[in-house]
């Protein structure tokens, strides 16, 4: 194969820049991680091949500037050490470290007046002002977390959370998916448009022109008694804030429906309602009941949408159902809206000091679909042979679906199995230091997310797990819970 998949062209005033899109036959997240493992002698022979590329397709075009790519996750970026101009091309001075030549360093920021100084400096690309989101975050007391294991990343502060897949140019505001620019990679430091992230928290952000300055500054309302909406308010939300009723507020500003949209004006009324406290935590004993309000989850919902319906802050919607942001609903999964979904608690973490042929019984439902979760990876161990392998749940709501988590896996699992069958296995899931009776089957179907030489995911089960489908053979979901139990010495 080509070792490039594509390429674009960007006219500047002597010449052109090269952006090229490797065609790396791997997840780009993965490849990203193995370029940056590379001796320099691979990262020279890859540049050589840059060069030889330009000489190739673009014989009589100056280029001066080469950005390479995998995906949305830029690899290196770097000046030619003399322009590629035909076969007149010499070897790129390139190094991952070397990316500033890419980018604007004249830029400066600002919060609430006070000049910020960052390790890593901020800079412009594509007209979008881009700063490392760490030392950013810690800069606005806000809270920043990431995830290796899925390469998302997320800042919180106050209600409002916002997490994307670094490199990617969509983010998740309170659960709502929203575009964004691009955030950047470079020696691991994450970087992220500053406009986006400081509006979406609440802030005003200001471009002195004159000393090249970002001017960030706390949103409030200003003398007139205004304020600008951002994204993921509600006019609940704008009235738990600022103490005022949403029937006040669409009075003095004649408004006729809930609807608002950021950058919309709105007059903020004196304040006539104490604010709402925060939920209660989540309650640490057995609860078996459901709240007075529950809701089925319909394709398309998120936190945000289901909190404007019932008028409940998206940051309550997750807290009710156990849920942490970036996490998302499944269509026709029932969710708790006024109070926290029924949960109990039979086992807890570090219990268990290794994997084991014999688990708890717990019900999917109440307890298991807590303890393990979607991009969770974790220990299966088959009870009659004690063979084990390790698997990762990609998804599930009456039942875990799981993929073998590589190539030796899969095989592993297949051999315990002898040929991929429906009929299931009592196994233990060893998790978090807790070992929970299941049922596993062993044929693949449906989606596949991992490379593992096996097209498509297996069904887990627990106690009372159901299938997906209501057409699902009786017999088969009976079949599993008769292992679930056999998992448990019962």
């Amino acid at each position: 194969m080509d070792l490039f998949r594509s390429y674009q062209l960007v006219e500047t005033q002597d010449g052109y820049d090269l952006i090229l899109y490797l065609d790396t036959g791997m997840n780009d997240v993965e490849f990203a991680t193995e370029f940056g493992r590379m001796d320099e002698d691979n990262k020279k022979r890859l540049n050589q091949n840059i060069v030889d590329y330009i000489k190739e397709k673009f014989p009589n075009i100056k280029i001066n500037t080469v950005k390479v790519m995998a995906g949305t996750l830029l690899l290196s970026s770097f000046l030619l050490s003399a322009p590629v101009l035909g076969h007149a091309a010499t070897t790129p001075t390139s190094s991952i470290t070397q990316t500033q030549s890419a980018y604007n360093y004249n830029v400066k920021i600002s919060v609430n007046g006070s000049l910020q100084n960052y390790k890593n400096r901020p800079f412009i690309y594509n007209y979008t002002t881009y700063v490392p989101l760490y030392d950013f975050g810690k800069t606005i007391g806000a809270s920043v977390w990431w995830n290796n294991t899925s390469n998302t990343v997320g800042i919180n502060k106050n209600d409002t959370m916002i997490a994307f897949v670094r490199g990617s140019s969509k983010a998740r505001v309170n659960g709502v998916q929203v575009s964004m620019p691009s955030s950047i990679v470079m020696d691991d430091v994450t970087y992220v448009p500053v406009r986006f992230v400081s509006e979406n928290l609440g802030y005003q952000v200001n471009m002195d022109s004159a000393t090249a300055t970002v001017n960030i500054t706390n949103r409030a309302v200003t003398q007139s008694n205004t304020y600008t909406v951002v994204s993921g308010d509600s006019l609940w939300r704008i009235g738990q804030k600022f103490g005022v009723s949403v029937d006040s507020l669409k009075s003095v500003n004649h408004l006729t429906s809930d609807t608002i949209y950021p950058g919309q004006k709105l007059t903020i009324p004196p304040g006539t309602t104490t604010p709402t406290p925060s939920p209660a935590p989540a309650p640490t004993t057995n609860n078996t009941q459901w709240p007075d309000v529950t809701y089925v989850v319909k394709a398309g919902d998120t936190a945000t949408s289901i909190g404007k319906k019932f008028g409940v802050p998206a940051s309550d919607i997750l807290k009710y159902n156990y849920m942490e942001a970036g996490e998302w609903f499944n269509e026709g999964e029932k969710i708790a809206i006024s109070g926290y979904a029924p949960r109990v608690y039979t086992v807890k973490a570090g219990e268990a000091a290794a994997p084991a042929r014999k688990g708890k019984s717990v019900d999917w439902f109440l307890e298991g679909q807590y303890l393990i979760k979607r991009g969770d990876t974790f220990t299966i161990t088959d009870v009659d042979t004690g063979r084990q392998f390790k698997v990762k749940m990609i998804g599930g709501y009456n039942h875990a679906d799981v993929e073998p988590l590589t190539t030796a896996d899969a095989n592993t699992m297949k051999s315990v199995f002898g040929t991929w069958q429906w009929t299931p296995r009592a196994v233990v899931i060893y998790h978090n230091g807790m070992n929970l009776a299941a049922s596993l089957s062993g044929m693949p179907h449906g989606v596949d997310t991992i490379e593992n030489g096996v097209n498509g995911h297996f069904d887990l089960y627990m106690k009372n797990s159901t299938s997906h489908s209501s057409t699902t053979s009786k017999v088969y979901i009976q079949q599993h819970q008769n292992m679930v139990a056999k998992a448990a010495g019962q």
